[in-house]
């Protein structure tokens, strides 16, 4: 009776542990779901700041050149991809490809802007944009950098969680993947 006992507690230790070790597993992979979203949250806004900028100017102001369309087109492809690699990493921020999309994509964002900016720069017709929009997008800039190192951060306790015996038995038996950082 004693042995069927011990393994009775054996058994409910087990179950416990296990049922403590998905939990954590999924509250840390809730975690980066939360990261993820706030990065979300500022790429959004950085990825419209084209046409935010258009829709806060006035047409009929002479005193202010509008920006030609072939000076804002590589900002506006750069801009749909950002947004649509966003949309996909949306889903899964832990799928590595969907954030290797993210990272891409935002990297010939800020080409894109880099090199406007310095045609902009360059233009003996004035400036084509607004000083108000640089200064915007430095400062998004630099919140998506505080955020993306949050969300890096959060990636790499999931990632040390999933690999540690013996959760790496929950992970593996209930599919948890390593993420990736932005």
């Amino acid at each position: 009776m004693s042995d069927s006992l011990l393994l009775w507690a054996l058994a409910v230790v087990g179950v416990a542990w296990a049922v403590g070790a998905y939990n954590r597993l999924v509250r840390l992979r809730s975690e980066v779901n939360t990261a993820f979203a706030a990065i979300d949250g500022e790429l959004q806004p950085l990825a419209r700041l084209v046409d935010d900028m258009l829709a806060g100017t006035d047409p009929q102001d002479e005193d202010r050149q509008q920006p030609s369309e072939k000076f804002l087109a590589p900002i506006r492809e750069a801009s749909s991809e950002l947004t649509a690699a966003l949309v996909a990493a949306r889903a899964r921020p832990l799928d590595g490809e969907r954030i290797a999309a993210v990272r891409l994509a935002g990297e010939r964002w800020a080409r894109a802007w880099d090199y406007a900016e310095r045609q902009d720069a360059h233009d003996l017709a004035g400036p084509q944009l607004p000083e108000t929009v640089s200064t915007e997008r430095a400062l998004r800039l630099k919140q998506a950098d505080v955020i993306g190192a949050q969300f890096n951060a959060a990636v790499d306790r999931y990632n040390r969680a999933i690999t540690q015996f013996p959760a790496v038995l929950i992970a593996w038996t209930f599919s948890f993947r390593r993420g990736r950082h932005l």
